[in-house]
């Protein structure tokens, strides 16, 4: 993710592979080398802090976070109790750690996803790692015992299945294969699972073929308790709690197993890119590039303006964004952030939390603006203008066609690509090309089998639209 939401902080990664932090930071989760708390975004550094690195994606938990750099290594810190940091032992870190890629089978790692208390990883070969609370099965090795370090989940659980998504929520946790197959384990007392039970599951168990109507998942996202995922149409599928309308069923009934979201003009009759699950809410961003918010409302953090429980989806305002396209999404506990096409950031939801351990007074909340106010509409973060955030994102349609044709595997960079007319305003030849051709060279050069992580990372755009 380019952006994630924990309980009460928030960190960003931005276009150049930089790290930035805010709110709470009782347990070192925001990597600024102390347990303090930042009311303002500050910066964790970037390559200086990881090994020379950019860092190409984030994931938090509830207490502690985790990311990817460019060279495949994970990277953790904040609270470590249950061993979810992976570094082999119960200590917290205050600074990011590195975990070489040795440590999980020295394949790279590709993604990671964080639980509440535990942490699964991707690596490129698609295997799957997991570490911390074993409580449940949510780690997927058989057993409920806690990881201090990364440990396999063995590829006979996922009977050979080739995994290019992982994601975790409270806990559970769920995997997506190649085949676009949707796999869950852990704690599965509300449906979360999607298996038609409350049955808790130790190692990773595949949905029915049929389960999201017979179409391919690109993504699957998970809170407290539920569970959603996105499909190549566009569809969104549902299930697990549901008590505070967070399946967006029109209800407050749970789902045992997964059940669409409205029909094809639910969401503005644009299809689905990206969702994402808070504590007990859930977000979607459309091809259009709209928002969409429904579940619990207190706090604010569904962004419309108003503290009410949604039943159904409901678009968040696009003039709260200044009328610009979202890219991403990410929930939190009590706070939403979202990501503009132009790689601005905004948030909303629960200005303050509670001082921890029983002292008085109150500390930030995770929203990064000058004030602990609460925002019940997305805002702008002023502090964080200038800096792009997000490292995916779509390019015009002539650079794109540019970096396809000059990374593509067989025309390679010897390609003579028609230089750009003298006269001012005239586009280059390829314009002329037939669009049929443009878009399988694209196509070709951009396949993209992670496409699940392409979408968090806020190239859901680019990968739906080739050229825009």
């Amino acid at each position: 993710m380019a952006v994630a939401c924990g309980h009460g902080f928030t960190v960003l990664v931005t276009e150049q592979g930089d790290v930035w932090a805010f709110g709470r930071g009782n347990s070192g989760q925001l990597g600024l080398g102390d347990n303090a708390h930042q009311l303002l975004p500050a910066s964790v550094g970037g390559r200086e802090v990881f090994a020379g690195e950019p860092l190409v994606m984030m994931a938090t938990g509830r207490r502690h976070t985790a990311g990817v750099t460019k060279d495949g290594a994970l990277w953790s810190w904040g609270e470590g109790y249950h061993g979810q940091l992976g570094h082999g032992d119960r200590a917290p870190r205050q600074r990011p750690e590195r975990l070489d890629r040795e440590m999980f089978g020295g394949s790279p790692a590709v993604m990671v996803a964080c639980g509440g208390m535990h942490t699964v990883v991707l690596t490129a070969v698609g295997c799957v790692w997991s570490c911390g609370l074993g409580d449940d099965g949510r780690l997927g090795h058989g057993n409920q015992t806690d990881q201090l370090m990364l440990a396999l989940v063995v590829g006979d659980q996922f009977r050979g299945a080739h995994i290019v998504m992982v994601a975790a929520g409270r806990d559970h946790s769920m995997a997506l294969d190649a085949d676009g197959s949707v796999w869950t384990w852990g704690y599965g007392n509300q449906g979360q699972l999607g298996l038609n039970d409350e049955q808790r599951r130790l190692v990773p168990t595949k949905l029915d073929g049929k389960a999201l109507g017979g179409a391919a998942a690109v993504l699957v996202a998970g809170g407290y308790a539920h569970t959603v995922a996105v499909t190549v149409g566009g569809a969104l599928w549902v299930w697990g709690n549901g008590f505070y309308g967070q399946l967006g069923l029109g209800d407050k009934h749970n789902r045992m197993v997964p059940v669409r979201v409205g029909a094809e003009g639910t969401f503005g009759e644009s299809q689905v890119l990206m969702a994402a699950c808070g504590n007990v809410y859930t977000l979607a961003v459309t091809k259009a590039g709209t928002l969409w918010a429904w579940g619990k409302g207190a706090f604010g953090k569904l962004g419309h303006n108003d503290e009410n429980n949604r039943l159904v989806p409901t678009q968040v305002e696009a003039q709260h964004f200044g009328h610009a396209k979202i890219v991403s999404a990410a929930a939190g506990v009590t706070h939403t952030a979202a990501i503009t096409e132009h790689g601005t950031l905004y948030t909303w939801g629960k200005g303050t939390h509670v001082k921890m351990g029983g002292g008085e007074g109150e500390v930030p909340g995770g929203l990064g603006h000058c004030a602990c106010d609460t925002k019940l509409v997305p805002t702008l973060v002023a502090m964080l203008q200038g800096v792009r955030v997000g490292r995916c994102h779509g390019l015009p349609p002539m650079h794109a066609l540019a970096f396809a044709m000059g990374n593509h595997s067989r025309l390679g960079r010897a390609a003579q690509i028609a230089p750009a007319s003298a006269d001012k305003g005239t586009d280059c030849e390829y314009v002329s090309m037939p669009g049929e051709l443009v878009q399988r060279i694209v196509e070709a050069c951009g396949g993209v089998s992670l496409e699940g992580v392409v979408r968090l990372l806020g190239g859901g755009m680019l990968i739906e639209g080739r050229l825009t």
